[in-house]
């Protein structure tokens, strides 16, 4: 099932310097070691196709998605802070996820008539791409613990190079975690995996999804 996640987006750029890695708090929350079933996940870079963002419309039953679906959008890094004049976040746009994969980014009134029967998650503050952490996991008293830290502060992927304990390796991967050779700028790609994350103002983490997967939830 395809599911909509809808906040203020952070602003599109193709040119931005890749966001600093937020510190990883200690151990607050409990995680299961899948995910919330049926929470599907976003992801990456996009430029606006339209001249603003459309108010949300009622997803009708009868429309025909497939006549109007949008092209994907073109790809563009997605800064974790807005370029100086260019405004704040996005307001009314989306990410729509199909599986692992973003499918589209763009308006959430475009999307929703397109696609009649998405399901749709409206979060709270500020939405953009899962963070990177570069720096060795914080310590637990388990290995699951250690990559549910990294999940709850809204961290996709890690550092191959700060996963040399196999049993680290493999809490990682049974959380979808990515493992990446090298540090990249956190971004939303269309026909990329759907790692998202949203955050508060005061920079909590409040939600992460990683390979379309709803990982934490904030209460």
């Amino acid at each position: 099932m395809r599911t909509l996640h809808t906040a203020p987006l952070l602003r599109l750029t193709h040119d931005n310097e890749p966001p600093p890695v937020r510190p990883v708090p200690g151990d607050d929350d409990a995680l299961s070691d899948r995910a919330t079933s049926g929470d599907d996940a976003l992801s990456d870079r996009a430029v606006p196709v339209s001249g603003g963002p459309l108010p949300d419309q009622p997803a009708s039953a009868d429309a025909d998605a497939s006549s109007h679906r949008p092209a994907p959008l073109s790809a563009g890094p997605l800064s974790d802070q807005p370029v100086p004049g260019d405004g704040g976040p996005l307001s009314g746009w989306a990410v729509l996820v199909d599986g692992d994969r973003i499918e589209a980014v763009g308006p959430t009134g475009e999307l929703t008539q397109a696609y009649p029967m998405v399901r749709v998650r409206r979060w709270p503050g500020t939405l953009g791409p899962a963070l990177v952490h570069d720096g060795p996991l914080p310590p637990a008293p388990s290995p699951r613990e250690r990559v549910h830290a990294l999940l709850r502060s809204g961290v996709g992927a890690v550092l191959a190079a700060h996963l040399t304990d196999p049993a680290v390796r493999a809490a990682a991967a049974r959380n979808d975690v990515a493992v990446l050779d090298a540090v990249r700028p956190p971004a939303l790609v269309v026909g990329g995996r759907a790692d998202l994350a949203v955050f508060a103002d005061d920079g909590r983490c409040l939600a992460t999804v990683v390979a379309g997967r709803l990982v934490h939830r904030r209460a």
